[in-house]
């Protein structure tokens, strides 16, 4: 099969592949639990009408409607209204007051959006105890546990200086954006476990935690409370406390799901054991089994070959509760799985390398007719079958042994790396379920990066931090042709920049012709393209200390549009902060005006968003985007 994906280098030497064993590519009993877990949550939202939520919260809490703030700004202020959680201190002011929840969580997911201005620091202790940090790290190339996103340190302070904190957690990488940007966290965190006497025999953990989407934990085990703890001691239970003594931190969108036990029972189940080769499952059970009889849980090591057999199981699974019931199916072969005579997952085939699949089914409190088909017939695909069933926050429950699990290879993560200059690399991106396929990812050594729709002229995304996933394209076969950033990506408009008719936002596209690129003195490419008798170049690289991408739009033969403008941002609102800087959709980042600074924009609505436009002055556009 030909590869479709053209790879170009631009520093004249091969890129760099990084070739790891990635635990988001392997999955085991915990990760596939999760997989599904992710899909049953039932999120109850925290009020922040006013501050009824919280136990006697002190006066340097506040309730408003949102926040404004520049990236250079130590103060944001306050939008009057309802929605946005508020620590108003002032910086170096270490006299705020904690916030802790009325709220008591055990296990829990919980997701959640936050803002700090520049210099400022906070952190959401679960339970009162563990401390997810939040504070400004942007521009941090390798995160300390005192940086944004990382889990705290206990504290010791009989030890000597130096030694005091002990057992913190970095984040694997920087997924932080700029001060005065809203960030988005994720954690799924799970209580330490104690016995009848009290006596704790598990530790709490995170199971993960997401910063701007970028999984920056997994798996990490807590032995007790760190530093500046509500609690000193364990318990199964507790409040969440936000940080207040620090700085200025706002937080909204909060929601949660508190994890509760399943209490499932798969039993008096039934097996039988085919051996040969079979079409389908009719084929199969038109034949004697080889061996049949009873088994207390779904297992594939009831198979005595590696390759051509089937497996049927056919059981009782009860259930609590009336509610909708999730489950995840992993096999390599052919199967499907029914519920009371109804398909559930009706998936024929599958490959090892694909993702589990998952269905769900309204189940009444009681016991419901399980059955199972398995049919593995290709030789080099290894054995195995595991099914899990969840409900919405519930955490999974196996209804498999352990060994039963599918054999897993390990796939490496292959990765595009920019050491010595910038690398490009052409590849399919998908855009929401668009499969988009003439896309420019390019990379930089200082670590801004972006992905540029060649066929639109648009800028699609924008990230910093490693470069780029292209596992899909050239692990193995390479099928989906598709590359994805490694770090944590600010999704633009990919629309195109230059409009002949500003007045009515007409798709600039048309008529649009790319006409290649060429690369600049920096060695970065300028795109270039033809619309009607106009020329249009376009250059795209680092801004000002690697705070974000410069952008710088000409364009030439422009008599026949003599009412030529570009459009350079759009989402749910543009704000001005002076000196030609603006909040672009809400604080998510920042658009600064470098040429006509002073000029003011025109602000459109469009599909209800705000779209800025900008007169092309001198027939020219150079801004940056920062986050």
């Amino acid at each position: 099969m030909p590869v479709l994906t053209v790879f170009e280098t631009i520093s004249g030497s091969m890129c760099k592949m990084k070739r790891t064993l990635s635990s988001l590519l392997v999955f085991s009993i915990a990760s596939l639990s999760l997989f599904a877990q992710e899909k049953s949550y039932r999120l109850t939202s925290l009020a922040l009408d006013d501050l009824s939520q919280f136990s006697s919260p002190g006066a340097n809490w506040t309730i408003g409607s949102g926040i404004k703030a520049a990236y250079t700004d130590t103060v944001f202020s306050i939008t009057q209204g309802k929605g946005v959680l508020v620590n108003n201190v002032k910086p170096g002011d270490h006299t705020g007051k904690n916030l802790v929840t009325k709220l008591t969580h055990g296990d829990m997911y919980i997701e959640l959006d936050y803002n700090v201005p520049k210099g400022s620091n906070s952190g959401i202790y679960f339970q009162g105890r563990y401390e997810i940090q939040i504070y400004d790290s942007w521009g941090v190339q390798r995160p300390k546990v005192y940086d944004n996103g990382s889990i705290y340190e206990r504290w010791d302070e009989s030890k000597p200086e130096g030694q005091k904190g002990y057992e913190g957690h970095p984040a694997l990488v920087n997924a932080s954006f700029a001060p005065g940007l809203w960030q988005h966290l994720e954690a799924f965190f799970q209580a330490p476990r104690f016995d009848a006497a009290g006596k704790k025999i598990s530790d709490a953990r995170f199971l993960f935690v997401k910063l701007n989407g970028i999984t920056i934990h997994e798996n990490i085990i807590v032995h007790g409370p760190t530093r500046a703890a509500m609690f000193k001691d364990e318990a199964a239970t507790g409040p969440i406390m936000i940080q207040g003594d620090h700085g200025q931190v706002a937080i909204r969108n909060v929601k949660y799901a508190p994890q509760n036990e399943l209490k499932v029972a798969l039993k008096d189940v039934n097996y039988k054991y085919y051996e040969g080769t079979f079409e389908n499952d009719q084929k199969a059970f038109a034949t004697k089994p080889t061996r049949e009889g009873k088994t207390d849980l779904l297992d594939s090591r009831l198979a005595d070959a590696r390759n051509g057999y089937a497996l049927a199981f056919d059981g009782k699974l009860e259930v609590p509760e009336n509610d909708n019931y999730f489950f995840t199916l992993l096999y390599s072969g052919e199967g499907t799985l029914e519920i009371d005579g109804k398909p559930v997952i009706n998936k024929k085939s599958t490959w090892i390398f694909a993702e589990p699949l998952t269905g769900s089914a309204e189940l009444s409190a009681g016991t419901h007719n399980l059955k199972l088909w398995y049919n593995k017939q290709v030789n080099w695909q290894p054995p195995g079958l595991s099914l899990f069933i969840q409900k919405p926050n519930s955490k999974a429950v196996a209804l498999h042994t352990t060994s039963s699990m599918p054999e897993r290879r390990n796939s490496p993560l292959i990765a595009v790396e920019s050491l010595k200059g910038p690398e490009m690399v052409r590849s399919f991106q998908f855009r929401g379920d668009k499969k988009l396929t003439h896309v420019m990812s390019v990379g930089s050594p200082s670590e801004v990066n972006y992905s540029y729709n060649l066929l639109q002229g648009g800028l699609l995304q924008v990230w910093k931090g490693d470069f780029l996933n292209v596992t899909e394209m050239w692990y193995q076969r390479g099928e989906p042709q598709i590359s994805m950033p490694m770090g944590a990506p600010v999704v633009l408009s990919g629309i195109n920049p230059v409009l002949t008719d500003p007045a009515t936002l007409v798709d600039s596209i048309a008529g649009l012709s790319y006409k290649g690129y060429k690369i600049n003195t920096q060695g970065y490419p300028v795109y270039m393209y033809e619309k009607d008798a106009l020329k249009i170049e376009d250059a795209i690289q680092p801004f000002e200390n690697n705070r974000g991408i410069e952008r710088s739009i000409s364009i030439t033969n422009t008599a026949s549009a003599p009412k030529l403008s570009f459009r350079i941002a759009e989402g749910k609102n543009l704000v001005s902060l002076g000196n030609g800087l603006y909040a672009a959709d809400d604080q998510s980042y920042y658009v600064k005006l470098i040429s006509a600074p002073s000029t003011q924009p025109t602000m459109l609505n469009s599909n209800g968003k705000q779209v800025m436009t900008i007169p092309a002055a001198n027939n020219a556009l150079k801004y940056a985007i920062i986050w």
